[in-house]
């Protein structure tokens, strides 16, 4: 089973997730002083482009994450016998793309928006900017169910690949909340999903062996 998501390592994992984005925030904040203090910005608008990068930040640590929920949920699960329990993949996949988008794509697009006009206000797009934050609203509702439920169905798929049984939801509450709290969890979580992945990988060269040694 080849993806770089599930045979990484929980360090590997954890730099881009945490370490690289926590440096570039200090980064940038130190930036933004620093071009504060030597040259006071007579309009906000000189310094706002510092401040496109702290979301563009964010973006890249979630397409990580959700990168890994995503191989998880498409790649664990073939590990999973189809008569122990059938996974709903066409919800999964869907509610797991619906946040990602709206984190990734259309939240950064709102604050961007947001600040332009809080700089540069213009009546004319007030209403406009409104009428799109209730959409953002509504949608940020619904990706914090859709992230909750492919919590829920991670935790299961990793919970029932290691048990190779179909299991109720208090059996896995533990792996919910370490994937919840992922810069903590992922600590526990992949050398697990290694684990598994190693299992499978040594069952398919064991086959590879036997169909070659039954073809000499």
């Amino acid at each position: 089973m080849n993806s770089i998501f599930l045979r990484a390592k929980h360090w590997q994992l954890f730099i881009p997730l945490v370490a690289i984005p926590f440096v570039l925030f200090i980064a940038l904040f130190i930036t933004l002083i620093v071009a504060t203090v030597n040259n006071p910005p007579k309009d906000p608008s000189e310094i706002s482009w510092i401040l496109i990068f702290f979301p563009i930040i964010g973006m890249l640590s979630g397409l990580v994450q959700f990168g890994w929920f995503w191989n998880v949920l498409t790649k664990i699960s073939t590990l999973i016998p189809s008569g122990i329990v059938k996974l709903p993949m066409n919800r999964i996949k869907a509610f797991t793309i619906i946040p990602a988008i709206y984190m990734c794509v259309i939240l950064p697009l709102f604050i961007s928006m947001s600040f332009k006009n809080s700089i540069n206000p213009n009546p004319g797009e007030v209403a406009g900017l409104v009428l799109f934050g209730i959409i953002v609203f509504f949608l940020h509702m619904f990706s914090m169910f859709c992230i909750m439920h492919t919590l829920f169905f991670v935790a299961k798929t990793i919970k029932i690949a290691e048990h190779q049984k179909n299991l109720p939801f208090w059996k896995f509450i533990g792996e919910f909340f370490l994937i919840w709290f992922f810069p903590v969890g992922v600590w526990f979580i992949q050398p697990r999903i290694n684990k598994l992945i190693d299992s499978e990988n040594n069952l398919q060269t064991i086959k590879h062996r036997d169909f070659v040694d039954d073809l000499a």
